[in-house]
Parts: C-alpha cells; structure tokens; sequence
C-alpha cells in the first residue's frame, strides 16, 4: 500500500517519494523497477467511487470553509471555541448530507454545537435595492418603478441573484430581467451572529464568549505553545514532559486549572506545575 502511495504522489512530490520507495522496495523487491519514477502509474478503479459520499463531503467542505470566512470576519481565531452553527439549506436532501458529517464539521470549526434550522430569518435579513446605473439606461422611464417596488419584493423570490444568478420579475406590468449586478444586497444580521450563504447553503455563526469559552480558548493557545516548544527542542512525539509556567493574570491562571488534564494529555506532559 505504501508503494502504490509513493507511486500516486511521485508527480507532486518527487524527492520524497522517491526516498520512500527506495527505502520500502530494497528491503523485499530486488526486482522492482529502481525508481519509483519507472514504475507504472496507478489506475483508477471507478467501482469503488461513491457519488453520495462525494456529495457529502463537497456540502461539508462548503459549511466548514463559508464558517472559517466569518471567523476571519469576527477576527475570532479558530483556537477559540465558539458556542453554535446553525445552517439551513434549499433543499432537505443537503440538509440531511450535511447532518451526517456535522461532527467533522463541528470539529474542523471548533464549534459545540451545530443546529439543523428550516431558515434562518430570524438572524439574517437580506434588503435589495436597484442599482440606478445598471438599471436606467436598459429600463428607462421604468425605472421609477423600479426603485420604488424592487425593495417590497418577496426576498426568497430576489435570492438567486445572492448566488449570481439572473432574476425575471414583473414591475409596472413590464418584464424586467435583473443580473445580479442591477441590485445592490445588503444585509442585516442579529447581535452576536455572523451570516454567510453560498449555493443554497445558509450558516450562522454564533460569536458571543462565555467565560468558559474564554478559558478553554486559553487553554488551547496555552497547549499551541508547548507544542511549538517540543517542536524546536526536537522532541519525539512520544517523549513525557514536565511544564512549569507563571502568570499574573487569574483569568489565565483559572483557565490552565480547569483544563490541567486537556492540557497535559495533549502535551504528554507528567506534570502542570
């Protein structure tokens, strides 16, 4: 197996994997091809794909990447442990796709909890307006209308412009075809939530730290740095340590208390003192 991986990544990384090879095939191959660059590429057995589990994967890979956005947007590091996510999708079926990988999104974004939600009206609200400079010179003497009906319109029905895409409506008893740059969106979201949509998925990050959020943030930087410290000592991944630290600061002091046995059974630490 590890061969048939050497062989599959030779093109992206040569020199490793060519070390790789010779160390795996001159101990139980001497006829074996000398470089893994000589040997046959891997086929791909298109049995064995699962569409589903594909389909799965691309909405988690979607909720995971929209929720690291937001917490660039609310400069929230994605050490810091927040409270909840909660998503709504177009259509039941990437609901339920996404349900059954919400504990690798849950942990990719460092979230306690992920809430399946119909809609999320209640924490984001999208207004539309016209864009006068796109809309006049193709509408004209409509374009009072426009402006003056375009905001009253159902959201749902204005959606698919959020996601690029081309909106036909009736206005003052005229089609009008709306791109999605002939209206400006702006949105509104509740006190302590930060809102994001893509392709019909709907996630809201909750950004409000309890003083236990806080201090398991703490803790987790506190292990970032030990682990950094192992790394320029060279340490094996196995080597016991013991930590010693100091603080004036009794929010961090509370913190490395409460989460002492996270902290040393990431650290493979014996002792926290």
């Amino acid at each position: 197996m590890l061969v048939e991986t050497s062989n599959l990544l030779a093109p992206i990384i040569p020199f490793l994997t060519e070390r790789i090879y010779r160390n795996l095939v001159s101990s139980w191959d001497a006829n074996a091809p000398e470089s893994v660059h000589l040997c046959d590429y891997p086929q791909s057995d298109s049995a064995l794909l699962d569409p589903e589990l594909n389909r799965r994967m691309a909405l988690a890979q979607l909720v995971v990447k929209l929720g690291h956005k937001l917490r660039e947007e609310a400069n929230q590091r994605v050490r810091q442990p927040l409270a909840e996510l909660q998503y709504a999708c177009a259509d039941a079926a990437q609901q339920a796709a996404i349900e059954k990988l919400a504990d690798v999104v849950r942990e990719e974004l460092n979230v306690k909890k992920i809430t399946r939600r119909d809609n999320l009206d209640d924490l984001v609200h999208y207004s539309f307006k016209p864009n006068l400079k796109t809309l006049g010179p193709k509408y004209g003497k409509l374009l009072g209308a426009i402006r003056d009906q375009l905001p009253r319109l159902d959201a749902a029905r204005l959606a698919p412009l959020r996601q690029g895409e081309t909106v036909t409506v009736t206005i003052g008893g005229s089609e009008v075809v709306l791109l999605p740059d002939d209206v400006l969106v702006s949105t509104e979201q509740a006190a302590d939530w930060v809102c994001a949509d893509d392709r019909g998925v709907q996630i809201a990050l909750s950004t409000k730290l309890t003083p236990e959020l806080k201090r398991e943030g703490v803790a987790r930087d506190f292990v970032r740095q030990v682990q950094q410290m192992r790394k320029e000592l060279n340490l094996e991944i196995e080597d016991r340590i013991r930590v010693a630290y100091h603080t004036d600061d009794g929010e961090t002091a509370a913190a490395l208390e409460e989460w002492s046995d996270y902290v040393r059974r990431e650290t493979l630490a014996d002792a926290l003192d």
